[in-house]
């Protein structure tokens, strides 16, 4: 379960739920040791400093103070890979924006999902993993995996933390977005020379391919420290049409009439869809940030 007020901090429209306002109970010092060599850096948010641990693979958090906190966690999934030949582009991986309580002696295990492989022209798109930090009292912040563009293969992945955008295989078939947080991918037009949807993105949806172009995927969200993720990838465009989508900002590939464009690494981006070769979609990332007391 994950800890948040309306009093804290709104991104750019997103569905994700409200970061509170960085507050301490108890009494003493805070310290933490880690594993899994996270990237240690510092921002300032609401006048404190904070102490910022990114995940960009497993690892734990363990508190090793004497005081409580309640930390800002940034959980983004791993984005979904983009559908195959006339296809959408893979949604991005859920985002969920939210305070957790860590208490004094606890630790956190943290899971960083992975990018979902692009689909082919018998296999469907793959929906990204799952990313999670959780306390050994199993409350804690999780996100699932962005799904798969459709083309095809396939529209067997298409839901996800974003939904992928459609192919033309299955032109009104766009998938949805699991636990209200992410947007549903675009549709595509129901001809071989038109365009697949865009996947969903953090903070928009997909949109749809239209005669001759593929929807340009939807856009994550800025979170506290200045980097946008969870953007949407392109769908695709027949040979004989015009444009491929664009990737959403936070990360969504570009689609394109051969290669699609994968989604980036540790931002949760879907893969952009390709009429020859679709890309897979970007791994995601944890970001704790712990405010430092003096």
């Amino acid at each position: 379960m994950s800890v948040s007020t309306p009093t804290g901090l709104g991104i750019n429209g997103s569905k994700s739920r409200m970061v509170p306002r960085a507050i301490a109970a108890g009494t003493g010092g805070v310290s933490f040791t880690t594993t899994g060599s996270p990237t240690v850096s510092t921002l300032t948010y609401n006048a404190v400093i904070h102490d910022v641990y990114t995940y960009t693979g497993s690892g734990t958090l363990v508190s090793t103070g004497s005081r409580d906190v309640l930390a800002h966690v940034l959980c983004v999934a791993g984005g979904g890979g983009g559908g195959s030949q006339v296809g959408g582009g893979g949604g991005a991986g859920g985002c969920t924006n939210a305070g957790l309580l860590l208490r004094a002696g606890q630790t956190v295990t943290v899971t960083v999902g992975g990018g979902g492989a692009a689909g082919g022209a018998s296999t469907s798109a793959a929906r990204g993993g799952t990313s999670a930090a959780y306390l050994a009292s199993y409350a804690g912040v999780n996100s699932y995996g962005g799904g798969g563009g459709g083309g095809s293969g396939g529209t067997a992945n298409i839901n996800g933390g974003s939904g992928g955008g459609a192919s033309y295989y299955a032109s009104t078939t766009n998938g949805t977005a699991f636990q209200g947080i992410g947007f549903a991918g675009g549709t595509a037009s129901a001809s071989a020379n038109y365009g697949g949807g865009g996947g969903g993105g953090a903070s928009a949806a997909g949109a749809n391919g239209t005669t001759g172009a593929g929807g340009n995927g939807g856009n994550g969200i800025t979170w506290i420290n200045g980097s946008t993720y969870a953007g949407g990838g392109g769908g695709s465009v027949g040979t004989s049409g015009t444009s491929a989508g664009s990737g959403g900002s936070g990360g969504g590939g570009a689609g394109s009439k051969t290669n699609g464009t994968a989604g980036t690494a540790n931002t949760g981006g879907g893969g952009g869809a390709g009429d020859a070769g679709p890309a897979a979609g970007g791994s995601g990332v944890v970001i704790i940030a712990i405010p430092r007391f003096v």
